[in-house]
């Protein structure tokens, strides 16, 4: 079963090669870029030969726990990284987990970045080889064992954050994940913004290296230092902590594989409601006032909370701007006024995300489509459920920026500037969707995969509405700019320019690809279906 599985792993990549040249070409940048770092990496083995045990036992504890961290939320920010052995498309099969996890464990460790980093690490262990082969062993083993936890890591990340958005507790699954990732970062970022990278460093990093050695981040890259200072036992036990920690993780992925062989595709987000908004839009609060509007307006406002697939793409899309804020600033001690590229950052993300979003409705795609030349609707009605939520969460954010750094006197600038940025990049993204359409996960899919062959088609629209609307929004930020650098009267200049370009680029976007979307629509059909 071992051969059969990794065999079709092996097949499946090449075809995929062969049929989309996306790939390939992706996968040459990848070991072009892997051969540029070989030579760095045995710089980094040598430097690190050259230090005591303690700094290199600390280097290699930090370098790993970072590295296990990025392969766990990698695969949650990244879709389509891995769609070649969905353990969900051997259900058919009637095969058992037993049977198929021996070859979806060994078709785990042959991806490039599987195969990139379990040489990194193995050129990194060898600086312990000056201290002897019993600690050289020791060493590799441990290194080993915490290669062996990233790829598991991943894949328990990956597969049980798309059971668990796949079921009807998706939003609040996804809003307490958000909660206790905020409540995991503000002690650091606290500690940062008050202390300062230079005292956090000399004070508190020490401690937490020290603290990561007794746990799996750092366990297994740490127990060559215990065996160099002839501590055995605690080196032993760090070694079996990195092992039990190893088969835990595929002990827990192996559960997700075999709920995966005998359950119906998931529907997820699936909620008791008293009524149905989407057949009922005029039970809707607020509505617009066009039906085929409304109808969309309220199909997609019902994605928006409860579609894993929406869900998973918001928690992305607030990952950056709170990455800047969280790290970036206090690490760099940048002045409080950086804090408002936070709001402009999650405009143009929020913006940005939706550059597929008729790709996410294929199932109800053919709907629109046979229900005449709606075009102009359907993309109204897309954008304001996109709206109805962002402009009031932008405001929120902005307002708060302002109150956190006192400077009310930039509130007017940077709320029209915010405005301006998403009216815009929501504009840009209208128009990506119909233009530049790929197959997205289906409803019911893993929200972390992407459909087979869609990889090249994704790069190619990400990267030019990318290009587009980097080229567009320096032109909207442009006066406040000016109120922060020249002015403060620019801030009024600002917010008036701001409001004006962001309703021209939502309506020039709605305008624009509705009538695109009436010329294209069989070919959205084909392309998204």
């Amino acid at each position: 079963m071992v051969a059969a599985v990794v065999g079709i792993r092996l097949r499946t990549a090449w075809h995929l090669a062969r049929r989309e040249w996306w790939r390939a070409l992706v996968a040459g940048l990848g070991v072009l870029w892997a051969l540029t770092m070989a030579p760095w990496l045995v710089w980094g083995q040598d430097a690190l030969a050259r230090q005591g045990g303690a700094v290199r036992a600390d280097l290699l504890v930090g370098a790993v726990a970072l590295i296990t961290v990025g392969w766990a939320v990698l695969p949650l920010v990244l879709s389509g990284l891995d769609d070649t052995l969905d353990a969900s498309r051997f259900r058919a099969l009637g095969v058992s987990a037993r049977a198929i996890m021996p070859g979806l464990t060994v078709a785990a460790f042959l991806t490039l970045p599987a195969v990139f980093f379990a040489l990194a690490l193995a050129v990194l262990g060898m600086s312990w080889r000056s201290s002897g082969a019993a600690v050289l062993a020791v060493a590799l083993a441990g290194l080993a064992l915490a290669y062996g936890c990233l790829v598991m890591g991943a894949r328990v990340s990956a597969a049980w954050a798309s059971r668990v958005l796949s079921s009807r507790r998706a939003k609040l699954a996804t809003f307490a994940a958000l909660a206790f990732g905020l409540a995991v970062v503000a002690p650091v970022a606290f500690v940062l913004f008050r202390d300062g990278l230079s005292a956090v460093i000399e004070t508190d990093v020490d401690l937490l290296l020290e603290r990561m050695a007794a746990t799996p981040l750092g366990a297994g890259a740490a127990a060559p230092a215990y065996a160099a200072a002839g501590d055995w036992w605690g080196a032993a036990w760090r070694i079996a902590l990195q092992g039990t920690w190893l088969a835990l993780l595929h002990a827990v992925w192996r559960v997700n594989v075999a709920h995966q062989l005998v359950s119906p595709w998931g529907r997820g987000g699936g909620a008791h409601r008293r009524h149905d908004r989407v057949l009922d839009p005029a039970r809707m609060h607020v509505r617009p006032r066009d039906p085929a509007t409304a109808a969309v307006h309220a199909r997609l406002l019902r994605a928006w909370t409860g579609d894993p697939r929406y869900l998973a793409s918001l928690a992305g899309v607030l990952l950056l701007p709170a990455t800047f804020f969280v790290l970036v600033m206090p690490v760099f001690d940048l002045d409080r006024r950086w804090s408002y590229l936070v709001p402009l950052v999650l405009a143009a993300t929020i913006g940005w995300g939706r550059h597929n979003d008729v790709a996410f409705d294929s199932t109800a795609l053919w709907l629109d489509v046979v229900s005449g030349r709606i075009g102009q609707a359907v993309m109204r009605g897309r954008l304001a459920a996109t709206a109805s939520w962002s402009l009031p969460l932008l405001v929120a954010v902005a307002v708060a920026t302002v109150a956190w750094t006192g400077a009310w006197v930039d509130a007017p600038g940077l709320l029209g500037a915010c405005v301006g940025v998403l009216g815009v990049s929501l504009g840009v993204a209208a128009l990506s969707a119909v233009l530049m359409p790929y197959r997205a996960p289906a409803p019911g899919a893993s929200p972390f995969g992407s459909e087979v062959g869609a990889v090249g088609a994704g790069l190619l629209a990400q990267l030019v509405s990318s290009v587009v609307l980097l080229a567009i929004v320096p032109f909207v930020v442009v006066p406040f700019v000016l109120s922060l650098t020249v002015a403060p009267v620019w801030g009024w200049v600002a917010c008036a320019m701001g409001a004006a370009l962001g309703i021209g680029g939502y309506a020039g976007g709605v305008r624009a690809a509705g009538a695109v979307y009436d010329r294209r629509a069989g070919r959205l059909l084909a392309a998204v279906g």
